[in-house]
């Protein structure tokens, strides 16, 4: 399927393995239900995060769905995704190495399933104001949802997005604001 999104044409040749995107919704009958809660719970413009990799010539998706931990072309999820998607990318020198763990890390996670109860559990916890767990250890997940994954998959490395919180309570909109990651454009 061909993107109709000319940027991500521009550059998808750029984004590199274990680059992260981050998807807006644009309103409850744009982006859906579920996308618009979370970005109400977490009182944030952004709704769902994925992981980019290189598979031969595709670039894909690693990302935690309804369906669980699943992969997708790009250019097809920027097509089923009504919204803006922005791509960030670590900020500092990152070896192939590293990025070969992370993207083996992660496909060894695909088949999990969405961790329902753990989402609904973290947008209550917001919602309420609840403090959250500040546990900054690595722990394997047997579960996972969209900023929990991406997060883990960078914590396994050594990289914390956000320090002073779990992995487990992460939103998109934590990994937007990570110190460790930049901007590098709007696909």
């Amino acid at each position: 399927m061909r993107s109709k999104r000319p940027k991500y044409l521009e550059v998808r040749r750029e984004i590199k393995d274990g680059d992260i995107l981050l998807y807006k919704g644009r309103g409850l009958f744009r982006s859906g239900f579920i996308p618009t809660l979370v970005q109400w719970v977490t009182r944030s413009s952004y709704s769902h995060a994925g992981l980019a990799v290189w598979w031969n010539d595709r670039l894909m998706v690693i990302e935690a769905i309804g369906n669980g931990v699943i992969v997708n072309p790009v250019s097809l999820s920027l097509e089923r995704y009504h919204a803006k998607v922005e791509w960030f990318s670590y900020k500092g020198e990152m070896t192939d190495e590293k990025r070969r763990e992370m993207i083996l890390y992660a496909q060894k996670q695909l088949g999990k399933s969405y961790a329902v109860w753990l989402a609904f559990g973290f947008m209550i916890k917001m919602l309420f104001g609840a403090k959250m767990d500040r546990s900054d250890r690595f722990k394997e997940e047997p579960s996972f949802y969209c900023s929990q994954f991406v997060a883990q998959v960078y914590r396994k490395v050594g990289l914390d997005l956000k320090k002073e919180r779990s992995d487990r309570y992460m939103s998109p909109d934590d990994i937007a604001k990570s110190s460790l990651l930049v901007k590098r454009e709007d696909l």
